[in-house]
C-alpha cells in the first residue's frame, strides 16, 4: 500500500467539494431560469421557484461554512446567514421583505405577489447567485481556479 501526498488528497477534496458545490448552484440557476420564465404567466409560482432559488443559494454557503465548523449552523439558511457574518449576513437582511412576501402567499392562496418585491427578488437572487459563482472560484488554489474560470 503506498502513502497518499496530503496535500494532493487536499486537493481532491477541494475539488470534489467544488463540484457538489457547482452541483447545488446550478440547480438553484436552473429554479431561477424556471422562475424567471413563469413571471409573466404565473407571478405566484415564479415567487416561489425564485424564492427556491435563493434558499438553494444560501444553502451552498451553508455547507460551505459547516465544513470548517465544529459545531453546524442552523438549519434556517437565513439564520445560518446572519450567524456566518459578513456577505452571508447582509443577504440575510436582504432577503427578509422576500421572506415575509412568501408567508403571505402561503397564508393567502388567492393572493400574488407585489410585482414589485416580484422582480427585486429576481434581481437580487441572480446577483447572489453570481457572486456565489465567483466565491466558489475565489476559495480554490489558484492553478485549479485557472482551470474552473
Amino acid at each position: 500500500m503506498t502513502s497518499r501526498d496530503p496535500h494532493q488528497m487536499t486537493a481532491r477534496m477541494r475539488l470534489a467539494r467544488f463540484d457538489e458545490d457547482q452541483a447545488s448552484l446550478q440547480r438553484a440557476r436552473d429554479l431561477l431560469a424556471q422562475g424567471r420564465a413563469r413571471v409573466g404567466q404565473d407571478p405566484r409560482g415564479a415567487f416561489e421557484l425564485i424564492h427556491r432559488s435563493a434558499l438553494r443559494g444560501a444553502g451552498v454557503l451553508v455547507a460551505r461554512a459547516d465544513r470548517s465548523r465544529k459545531r453546524k449552523l442552523p438549519r434556517n439558511v437565513w439564520i445560518a446567514l446572519e450567524r456566518i457574518g459578513g456577505e452571508a449576513a447582509e443577504r440575510a437582511i436582504q432577503i427578509r421583505p422576500y421572506v415575509a412576501e412568501r408567508v403571505h402567499l402561503e397564508r393567502d392562496q388567492a393572493a400574488q405577489p407585489d410585482p414589485l418585491l416580484l422582480r427585486r427578488h429576481l434581481e437580487e437572487t441572480a446577483q447572489h447567485l453570481d457572486r456565489i459563482a465567483d466565491l466558489l472560484v475565489e476559495d480554490l488554489p489558484a492553478p485549479i481556479a485557472a482551470l474552473a474560470g
